[in-house]
């Protein structure tokens, strides 16, 4: 099986996935980096939704493991910090996209050769053009028990709408977002001291790594499931308003 994955820049998550990812798999035969969250055009959205505590705390945070991050490229530490790391370590050939759905970016993959699509918070919707490529399909690692959560940031909204439960899913991919078959859950309890950082790394990285090399065992067996969503249970939400932000802090959450 030639997996492609399709992903965005990223210091504290993506990197531990990847990491596992290209240690127990040999078969992946590419990353592809889209734009992502991590642009500087969007720090003030940023600082507007964290306020000033947590969004200096991100700062100061991002900034040391791009610290760490130049180390890596010198010498590989025990985790990667950031995707690039990542894929030098895995030995995995990287390149930075811009447009995924692009003619020319679909012609690569389809001369590549890839099978199996994995997307990690790729930030772009995938068109039926590039979804007909891989011939068995194409999968995302969603931080939330779809089809509840849909959408951008749920670990933010599950705290701010006071769940005490959340998951990981890994679901076949169509032109919808958040939208095909579940092929796996796995749920996660959610703890009082749960920041979204947090949240994330337990959820996401600490359970969702795992959970994706077994949804690619069972691709590569034949038997991974396909089970429909009961979308009379969904509910989407995008990026967080003020009035959400407040809802969060009245639940006594942090972002970092």
């Amino acid at each position: 099986m030639r997996i492609q994955v399709l992903t965005q820049e990223d210091a504290f998550y993506i990197p531990r996935i990847l990491d596992l990812l290209f240690e127990k798999r040999s078969d992946v035969v590419g990353v592809a980096i889209v734009p992502g969250e991590l642009q500087a055009g969007r720090a003030l959205r940023f600082l507007r939704m964290m306020g000033p505590r947590d969004f200096a705390l991100q700062v100061l945070n991002l900034a040391w493991y791009r610290l760490l991050g130049f180390f890596d490229g010198l010498r590989p530490q025990g985790t990667s910090h950031s995707v690039a790391a990542a894929a030098r370590r895995g030995r995995v050939p990287l390149e930075r996209v811009p447009n995924v759905n692009a003619p020319g970016f679909i012609t690569a993959l389809r001369a590549r050769g890839v099978d199996l699509l994995v997307s990690l918070a790729c930030p772009q919707k995938l068109s039926g053009a590039l979804l007909a490529v891989p011939v068995k399909g194409a999968i995302n690692l969603h931080g939330a028990l779809l089809p509840r959560y849909q959408g951008i940031f749920p670990s933010f909204w599950v705290l701010a709408k006071g769940e005490r439960e959340t998951g990981v899913t890994v679901h076949w991919m169509d032109e919808e977002l958040d939208h095909g078959a579940v092929l796996l859950q796995r749920r996660v309890a959610i703890e009082p001291r749960d920041t979204v950082h947090r949240l994330v790394r337990r959820s996401k990285v600490d359970v969702g790594r795992h959970a994706l090399l077994e949804a690619l065992e069972r691709i590569e067996r034949g038997d991974a499931p396909r089970e429909r969503m009961d979308m009379t249970r969904a509910s989407y939400f995008t990026y967080p308003d003020a009035a959400a932000v407040r809802e969060f802090r009245a639940h006594g959450r942090r972002f970092i």
